[in-house]
């Protein structure tokens, strides 16, 4: 059988508690990484996983081999005590499997003084991906961005060293102004074959604009061509408020995009939407419309209901779409007919040509803090089967939030079946359905926290988990429509950034 095959690059700095390798973004603390990785196939599987370094050298000692994983279950690798012959360092990491598999990574902070695993914030989630491309659009990219700077990794996953990575940097506009400097590209950049190399614009004075509303800023796009098959991670850091934001870069567009999470004035919660045109010569005219879903919408004028906007986007540029504190009219749809002083639902984003989807969510400083990102889903690759590499209720004090949303114009419903794993979970090994309504155009949302009282499937199921509701585990979802997921992972840690956000799997 075929094996599969899937990347990571662990953009982050790993080491073993003898290390002593520090954060250059947070001082005292240094760059863990933790993934799941998750059967999709039907029967079981052996997983394998190698790891590369910045060379790419194989670091044979570090070789890891799960046998026998069952259909539907999944494996958590936390490096910081499951891989003890992985030196201090940033790497790759390859997965192999005879089933089909996905995995999402976690990057997470250790103070250098601990004993013993005790992240602390900020953290966020990426996808592993399962082929490259010669061209990656990243449609969020900026330098001294009123607190925001960016890095990105880039891992070469073809069959050769890459000797031709180029990145080209494209300024935004907002609200008539270009939102900074124009011409800067960084060329001829040679990456190993299963290596990633780290491009920072921290410190790139050069992106900002010389003159104007946003002078010394940068918030824009890149593109990233190569010579070899490359895949693209990208961090959005505020140092300041610890917050970190993680997306994957984009291979390719859709014209029909589906985002199953938007929110304005949600209870402290807010999103920004990136639609990125990556052509280099046609201008895309987009359609958004927001849904709303739920109970928890308010406004102050007007009815309830769905908004549809139109926009044009330049060739090479992004469009930003901004619902938090101190949004504009420029920046906002959801401020005019009606005006929504409370917005929680779905996006969809359909173009005349191409086009690429990032939503970053976040939440006030006065409240939980939080932020993440996740990538807009094309519609066409929305199934009836999507799964989903990591559930948690009550784990250690973090819980998921699922969005499922329809993309069709007809009602369903979805069944979500729950795995436990083997190691972590208070019932281990387990599996239980719960069935769930799926408006027309719409979205659910299940919710596995404990404010107000536990709610959820999980959660408030105690005779199947446990009074002590420990769970980390995977989910596989029937819808009988075609439809996308998004997931949030956070925990309660006042004023500090603990969510972790990723895209489901569609099957």
């Amino acid at each position: 059988m075929k094996k599969v095959r899937i990347a990571i690059t662990l953009a982050a700095l790993l080491m073993l508690v003898f290390t002593s390798t520090a954060s250059a973004q947070y001082t005292g603390s240094s760059w863990y990484t933790a993934y799941q990785v998750v059967n999709m196939g039907t029967g079981p599987t052996d997983i394998s996983i190698d790891y590369y370094d910045t060379s790419g050298v194989l670091v044979a000692a570090a070789h890891k081999e799960y046998t026998n994983v069952p259909a539907g279950s999944s494996r958590l690798v936390v490096q910081y005590s499951d891989d003890p012959n992985l030196p201090g360092g940033r790497y790759s990491a390859v997965i192999s499997a005879g089933e089909p598999i996905a995995a999402i990574a976690n990057q997470q902070l250790v103070p250098d003084t601990a004993s013993s695993y005790a992240p602390t914030p900020p953290f966020s989630t990426y996808s592993g991906q399962s082929e490259g491309a010669l061209q990656i659009t990243l449609p969020a990219v900026m330098y001294n961005w009123y607190g925001y700077y960016t890095e990105f990794y880039v891992m070469n996953v073809g069959t050769g060293n890459a000797t031709n990575v180029d990145v080209e940097y494209i300024p935004g506009v907002m609200m008539g102004a270009t939102s900074g400097a124009a011409g800067v590209t960084d060329v001829d950049n040679t990456i190993a074959q299963y290596a990633s190399a780290e491009f920072s614009q921290k410190t790139m004075t050069n992106l900002g604009a010389a003159s104007g509303t946003f002078a010394g800023r940068f918030l824009g796009s890149a593109v990233i061509t190569s010579d070899q098959p490359i895949i693209a991670v990208v961090n959005q850091h505020n140092t300041s408020a610890y917050k970190l934001m993680t997306y994957n870069g984009f291979a390719g567009g859709s014209q029909d995009i589906a985002a199953p999470v938007h929110m304005r004035g949600y209870f402290g919660y807010y999103s920004t939407i990136l639609v990125g045109n990556p052509s280099d010569t046609a201008t895309a005219h987009v359609t958004i419309k927001y849904s709303p879903s739920g109970d928890w919408n308010a406004v102050s004028s007007g009815t309830i209901g769905a908004v549809t906007v139109t926009a044009d986007i330049a060739p090479g540029t992004a469009l930003t779409r901004y619902d938090g504190p101190g949004a504009t009219d420029d920046q906002s749809d959801l401020d005019d007919n009606p005006v929504y002083t409370r917005f929680y639902g779905s996006v969809s984003i359909t173009s005349d040509i191409d086009v690429v989807v990032q939503v970053n969510v976040e939440a006030v400083s006065t409240g939980d803090d939080q932020a993440g990102s996740y990538n807009g889903i094309p519609v066409a690759d929305a199934t009836q089967d999507i799964v989903v590499p990591v559930i948690l209720a009550e784990y250690y004090g973090y819980y998921t939030t699922l969005v499922v949303q329809n993309t069709t114009a007809t009602a369903g419903t979805c069944t979500i079946t729950y795995t436990s794993d083997d190691t972590y979970s208070t019932v281990k090994n387990n599996s239980k359905a719960y069935t769930h309504d799926l408006p027309a155009s719409g979205a659910f949302t299940v919710y596995e926290g404990t404010k107000g009282g536990k709610v959820g499937d999980i959660n408030t199921d105690t005779a199947e988990w446990g009074a002590d509701t420990r769970f980390i585990g995977a989910a596989a979802i029937n819808c009988t429509v075609d439809a996308v997921a998004f997931v949030n992972e956070e925990s309660d840690i006042s004023l500090r950034d603990s969510m972790y956000t990723f895209n489901t799997f569609n099957k």
